[in-house]
């Protein structure tokens, strides 16, 4: 993908600023960044790889429900930035189209696919260290990189120390505590996070807990049921967002807006860009009260205080009940909370104690008690219409399809108008969307005209044989989609499918692309269909030796299967050493079961032939990685009546031979059932 024509390609971008409740929209738009440009290239490049699976598995575009591929780039949009994860679940994808095709076209046409790939994506990141146990985190902690690193192995025998003197004693020594947070300090954003978990995990105990919830300054302590070191505190106190100093330290959030927003922070309020009501304490209150909690932890260990150390215990019991009482509000527990609210305030009356600001805080407390029903039900119609907003606000901030954004965002406005009769509050959320309507109004209306558009592709093709072509374009309103043909499109142009006529001779083709506006661009290319014995342009000339063979897009067929060689490519990238004079090669192959049974096919089926005449199998632990455009290694594969895969093989050939031997044989067979040959 050639990224320059991506930046020539004049993609608008939306500049959000949230204020206040909502959010505003700026009226400036951006071009995008490089790094934005190469994240959109990543993207295209998976749904190549997807569509691709698609065609292996014999699902052709033609075959896909309607709005297929917006569905399908839809999905990919939600891992962009995460490369390796795209490549993932598009790999995913390519499986479920060859076993279980029929669910995800039952995905694909109710539109669930995005709803699968923020579960997948949950799966993946759940936080760095889903399903990582503790002997998991004590590496993460100990080393960085492939190293042991010496900061890490002190700070992982430090929490060991920690974790023996609360079980053996009850209590932390104090040069054990700052020896821990000097540590700590010392570690990378990956460590720490590490630790942090690792601490959690140890909270589990329940003395450990029950210290740490009592001793907050010591080491860090436990708010809305996640770890949170005593270090953290003043860095919150720098933030300038109350609301997102408190979700920083709890890592609290919601729904799907944690899927989707890149922080703890924007997702404790909601997503972000469309929040919810708070049901409970407002973040910048549970900030204040951890933070008191551990300022009189501070001053309860100051020998000179002595004399105030009990009311100091009973003030912080009493702030201990708040946040029990705000964590019963977030887990939904409300009649729970508003019992366990009434207990703390008869403690508050019974006991004597300088309570500056407690019973206002108790108070507060109730009110908020008392509307948290009537809040989280209006968060469920909120939540409801997020989804569709958040597709259609992350399409627009691309300036990507923006009538199928508009769509979205009027399915959210519908969502919430419908409720607000019932739930009045919803009035700052309906503004927000009808402003984000306008903003993609304003964007259509700016669009610029459409650019020259390009065409890549062969020059010459097979009769019959099924060949792509890319459509390049600049200016409009991307996506594009192909016109009278078969294909997909993409932020850049479309690719598109031609089946070459039986006649050879040169024809001309018409590409046409339609922009999201409906603005059409053309672009014609000559392709030479050629004779039945003629070999493509980029192939050797075929010699009468040659002719016994198979070549490259060539099916041959057996009883059992039907096989072609589609690509050959010398690999760019490996870990096993080799000699100078070789190469690795990466050879795709196609196989469809042509039979009536089940049958199996593997990689040790294919060989090449050495100058000696001695056959030769594939290449193992090579390390070498496959190009996007080349399908994924495979060892086997089990394929059901008519069922169809592509897979590669690798293998390690001499630099100086060029003409290639490619042998299919079936188990022991000295004969080869089909003879290949290609060009590297």
């Amino acid at each position: 993908m050639n990224i320059k024509a991506l930046q020539r390609a004049g993609v608008l971008f939306l500049v959000l600023v949230l204020a206040g409740g909502g959010a505003s929209l700026a009226d400036e738009l951006k071009q995008p960044t490089q790094a934005e440009i190469a994240q959109q290239v990543v993207v295209d490049d998976g749904m190549k790889a997807v569509m691709k699976s698609f065609l292996s598995a014999g699902l052709t575009y033609d075959s896909l429900p309607e709005g297929a591929s917006g569905e399908l780039r839809a999905a990919l949009e939600y891992w962009k930035g995460n490369k390796d994860g795209l490549k993932e679940f598009a790999g995913r994808l390519g499986k479920l189209a060859g076993s279980n095709r029929e669910e995800l076209l039952d995905m694909i046409r109710s539109k669930k696919l995005r709803e699968f790939a923020v579960v997948a994506l949950d799966e993946s990141a759940s936080g760095a260290f889903h399903n990582v146990g503790p002997d998991g985190l004590k590496k993460l902690v100990a080393y960085s990189g492939d190293a042991l690193d010496d900061a890490g192995v002190r700070a992982l025998d430090l929490l060991n120390r920690v974790e023996d003197a609360i079980t053996a004693t009850g209590k932390v020594p104090a040069h054990l505590a700052n020896d821990l947070k000097t540590a700590l300090q010392q570690l990378s954003p990956e460590q720490i996070r590490a630790a942090r978990k690792l601490l959690s995990e140890k909270g589990t105990k329940a003395a450990v807990k029950d210290y740490l919830v009592k001793n907050p300054g010591v080491i860090g302590t436990f708010v809305d049921g996640v770890f949170v070191l005593a270090f953290d505190v003043p860095a919150l106190l720098a933030l300038n967002d109350a609301e997102e100093a408190a979700a920083s330290a709890t890592g609290t959030g919601f729904g799907f807006a944690a899927q989707t927003a890149g922080t703890a922070a924007t997702a404790a309020l909601g997503g972000g860009f469309l929040p919810g009501l708070v049901v409970s304490w407002s973040s910048s209150q549970v900030k204040e009260l951890v933070t008191e909690m551990i300022m009189l932890q501070y001053d309860r260990a100051n020998a000179s205080m002595k004399e105030q150390w009990a009311d100091m215990e009973l003030r912080m019991n009493a702030i201990r009940g708040m946040l029990k009482v705000d964590e019963l509000l977030k887990a939904g527990k409300t009649e729970a909370a508003g019992d366990y609210l009434a207990k703390v305030e008869r403690y508050a009356v019974e006991h004597s104690f300088p309570n500056e600001g407690i019973f206002e805080k108790i108070q507060d407390l109730k009110s908020v008690v008392a509307k948290a029903e009537e809040r989280r039900a209006a968060n469920q119609v909120i939540a409801r219409a997020r989804v569709p907003y958040m597709y259609g606000f992350r399409l627009a901030s691309q300036g990507r399809n923006l009538t199928m954004a508009r769509a979205y965002v009027e399915e959210a406005l519908a969502v919430l108008t419908e409720a607000q009769g019932s739930h009045p509050e919803l009035e700052d959320r309906v503004r927000q969307v009808q402003g984000l309507i306008a903003q993609i109004d304003r964007m259509i209306a700016e669009a610029p005209p459409l650019g020259q558009a390009t065409v890549s592709g062969p020059d010459s093709v097979a009769p019959g044989e099924v060949v792509h072509f890319e459509v390049s374009l600049t200016g409009g309103i991307p996506d594009y989609r192909p016109l009278d043909m078969g294909g997909y499109g993409l932020s850049t142009g479309a690719v598109f499918y031609w089946q070459a006529p039986a006649e050879p001779g040169e024809k001309t083709v018409s590409f046409r692309v339609k922009d999201d506006k409906g603005q059409i661009g053309e672009v014609v290319k000559s392709v030479e269909v050629l004779a039945v014995n003629e070999e493509p342009a980029n192939e050797a000339p075929p010699n009468e030796e040659d002719a016994k063979f198979l070549h490259l897009g060539q099916a041959g067929r057996t009883d059992i299967f039907e096989i072609t060689v589609t690509a050959v490519a010398k690999a760019s990238y490996w870990t096993k050493d080799k000699k100078e004079d070789e190469e690795y090669i990466v050879v795709a192959v196609r196989f469809v079961n042509i039979s009536n049974e089940e049958e199996s096919i593997g990689a040790n089926d294919f060989q090449w032939v050495d100058s000696q005449g001695y056959r030769n199998g594939i290449e193992q632990y090579s390390g070498v990685k496959t190009d996007e455009s080349m399908p994924d290694t495979f060892g086997a594969k089990t394929l059901s009546p008519g069922e169809s895969f592509e897979g590669s093989m690798v293998y390690l050939m001499p630099k100086n031979m060029n003409r290639v031997e490619f042998h299919y044989l079936k188990g022991y067979s000295l004969k080869p059932d089909l003879q290949f040959l290609f060009h590297k």
